[in-house]
């Protein structure tokens, strides 16, 4: 059985500090490997969500919003 993203209490609660716990561990990356990073990142991150059991939309979704968050914590990527 899996949970429903974002409705799960515990399941939101460890969610909500990835981006911040990735965006630290990114910036310790040089810059010109960061873009690498992050995708590593997203790709982890929809991995998980599918492992999860949601549906592919649902899990994309999902990773896109975690994301989008983390890029926030990491504006500075190499192009």
């Amino acid at each position: 059985m899996s949970v429903e993203l974002g409705k799960d209490e515990v399941f939101s609660a460890a969610v909500e500090g990835l981006p911040k716990v990735a965006a630290e561990l990114i910036a310790t990356f040089p810059v010109e490997d960061r873009r690498r990073a992050l995708e590593a990142a997203e790709q982890s991150y929809l991995d998980t969500a599918r492992e999860l059991g949601y549906p592919e939309a649902d899990a994309r979704q999902w990773a896109a919003a975690v994301m989008f968050r983390l890029r926030l914590e990491q504006p500075t990527v190499a192009a």
